[in-house]
């Protein structure tokens, strides 16, 4: 088990990737060492409605897509998280039994080959109202390593407030950086001219720049001139992007 100054520098790595000044994968394969455990995952949705993200450690993130496609819907416990009061530690085997768990589609096909067995896990306790996904982390033993005990699931307790305060600080940093774009976008879409908005409603219908040209009556320079102005005002890295978010601003209307 760890010492003190171990699982306190774990706590600051833990805000430091809420932060966006660490990496979550090399959080979990911290908490992952620090448990004796032989892999993690993280699974969090930042908002109702939003997909929900994995990130892992010690896993082949091929894995990722498979659970994603198929095998997330066989998960043995998964009736059980609704029930889960928010900031649980357990043991998937304190769910249900070994014996059941074992004969599972999940356990043979998706844990096996990947060498996994049981897992230690925490669920967050911020839903975030409205339906949102609560994160999850698990950390996993294979078969070879013993049973997990009640010092581990004393030590990720500890840990279970400061992850749901990282959590709740990434998503609010999230959502705060997500309204600074909308608003710089906003205030950039009202620099565009009336005819760098004609040119782009133009590119939208399909014209080239030199249909655009013979259009306008301009040269296919001066075109391309309002058309990469627009793109510099938006940000956009293509034509098709500039085109995109002026269709969300409702710029090319008529």
């Amino acid at each position: 088990m760890p010492d003190e100054h171990q699982f306190l520098d774990l706590i600051g790595q833990i805000y430091d990737a809420a932060a966006g000044d660490a990496d979550w994968t090399v959080v979990l394969g911290n908490l992952t060492r620090m448990l004796g455990g032989h892999a993690a995952v993280l699974q969090r949705a930042q908002a109702p409605g939003q997909a929900v993200q994995t990130l892992v450690s010690g896993i082949d993130l091929a894995y990722v897509g498979l659970y994603g496609a198929h095998y997330h819907s066989l998960l043995p416990i998964r009736s059980w998280l609704p029930r889960l009061p928010g900031g649980s530690v357990f043991i998937d085997r304190m769910l249900l039994a070994d014996q059941d768990y074992v004969r599972t589609e999940f356990y043979t096909d998706f844990l096996t080959p990947q060498d996994q067995h049981a897992s230690l896990s925490w669920l967050d306790r911020n839903r975030h109202g409205g339906g949102a996904t609560p994160a999850v982390i698990s950390v996993w033993r294979s078969r070879r390593q013993p049973e997990w005990e009640p010092a581990q699931l004393r030590l990720l307790h500890q840990l279970s407030p400061h992850l749901e305060q990282a959590l709740e600080i990434e998503r609010r940093l999230g959502a705060s950086a997500a309204r600074r774009v909308a608003d710089e976008l906003v205030r950039s879409a009202a620099e565009l001219t009336w005819r760098e908005r004609d040119c782009l409603a133009r590119v939208a219908r399909g014209a080239s720049s030199k249909e655009i040209a013979r259009q306008l009556d301009l040269s296919i320079h001066t075109v391309n001139d309002h058309v990469e102005s627009a793109m510099r005002k938006l940000a956009a890295t293509s034509r098709s992007e500039a085109v995109a978010k002026a269709m969300v601003l409702e710029l090319l209307e008529g």
